[in-house]
């Protein structure tokens, strides 16, 4: 039997069904005036579709979401699968590519992520904070250009064009920030 949970005590992180859909609670804010109902407003995340919109949710009872994650690590790409793997188990598991459109420009070679499910259904992965990938092609440095932080295309493994600092060379490993994408540091 599943939790129902009232929408003024939706909190960030939590998950609910609504409206045929799965939702991740961002943010929310809860308004009472004296003389009628609280007016809850939840940014939310559909997490089958991945957009991000804002439910009012007066009074609603709604069903409580339970989302598992699972530690895997990003083997191989199939053509048209993102294939990952449990470390304890060895169990596989395929997501398509079109599922992964932004977590795809940092899936390197045993990246450890948290694959989501929802009863036997994937929903998605979520990615660490930060990746180490290797600098796979980069643009000269201008010469003389002495303005701070002047910055150069370069292209990391996995073919994602990122902006980087004009010291960085083909080869080198950089720290790159999953959730923007940008450059972060070098790494030894």
């Amino acid at each position: 039997m599943s939790e129902i949970i009232a929408a003024k005590d939706l909190r960030s992180g939590n998950t609910f069904l609504y409206k045929n859909n799965l939702y991740l609670v961002i943010e929310n804010s809860f308004n009472k005036t004296a003389m009628r109902e609280g007016i809850v407003k939840c940014k939310v995340k559909n997490l089958r579709t991945g957009s991000i919109t804002v439910e009012v949710l007066t009074g609603e009872k709604l069903e409580k979401a339970n989302v598992s994650t699972t530690k895997m690590s990003y083997s191989y790409n199939d053509g048209q699968n993102f294939v990952f793997m449990d470390n304890s188990t060895y169990e596989t598991v395929e997501i398509p590519q079109s599922r992964l459109e932004w977590e795809k420009h940092f899936l390197v070679d045993g990246t450890e992520v948290a694959v989501q499910k929802y009863n036997d259904e994937i929903l998605g992965v979520s990615l660490p904070d930060q990746i180490v990938a290797e600098v796979t092609e980069a643009e000269e440095a201008v010469q003389g250009n002495t303005v701070q932080s002047v910055q150069k295309k370069a292209w990391i493994s996995t073919g994602h064009e990122i902006q980087v600092p004009q010291f960085i060379k083909k080869g080198e490993k950089v720290l790159i920030n999953t959730t923007t994408g940008q450059y972060v540091g070098r790494t030894k």
